[in-house]
């Protein structure tokens, strides 16, 4: 019996390989074959990438070799150059450096007599502006003093006092009072609308 479903198991585990080897046998070895060709192109195009790399990194070997032998030549023929204009330009160095500071130090006592002509300048503008402003402040008072005093004594209308004012602040900004209620009216008039 245990014979019998041994086969039975054999027969069956052969029927699904052909089963699986009926639906996909085709597609496997198509597959396989892809494969196969995909990893020897991989193979080919790796090795021609290594070549030319190969090629490559001994060119520029040679390259570099090359130009670090001009570059060196080079350096040495500048150095050589550089040490004699060196000698030269230090006693050269030392007589523009006196030059130089000469001209230095009489720039900057010319600047300091500048800074201080200037610092005094302003000083006398300063205060001469805040004399005049002070000069300003009063008249400003005393044409307001001056108004509500004939306010006072002529009993004038509110309106008359609040056109007094205006015409203060308007002459304070430097404008004509005209303007003023030029600009006025069209604000009225536009908020009416």
């Amino acid at each position: 019996m245990q014979d019998r479903n041994s086969s039975q198991e054999i027969n069956e585990t052969g029927n699904v390989d052909q089963i699986r080897e009926i639906l996909f046998g085709s597609q496997s070895r198509e597959l396989n074959k892809r494969f196969e060709k995909l990893e020897s192109d991989i193979k080919r195009s790796f090795d021609d990438l290594k070549s030319k790399m190969e090629n490559n990194q001994k060119e520029f070997n040679n390259k570099l070799e090359n130009e670090v032998e001009f570059i060196s030549k080079k350096i040495k023929n500048l150095a050589t150059t550089h040490n004699d204009e060196l000698s030269d330009l230090k006693d050269n160095n030392l007589k523009q450096e006196k030059r130089v500071q000469l001209n230095i130090d009489q720039l900057n006592e010319e600047f300091s007599i500048k800074i201080d002509q200037l610092t005094e300048e302003q000083n006398i503008n300063k205060n001469s502006m805040t004399e005049e402003l002070n000069f300003l402040k009063l008249e400003l008072f005393d044409f307001i003093e001056n108004r509500f005093n004939a306010m006072n004594e002529d009993k004038l209308s509110r309106d008359w006092a609040a056109e007094i004012l205006i015409e203060a602040a308007i002459k304070m900004k430097g404008t004509s009072i005209q303007k003023e209620l030029n600009l006025s009216e069209e604000v009225i008039e536009q908020n009416e609308q």
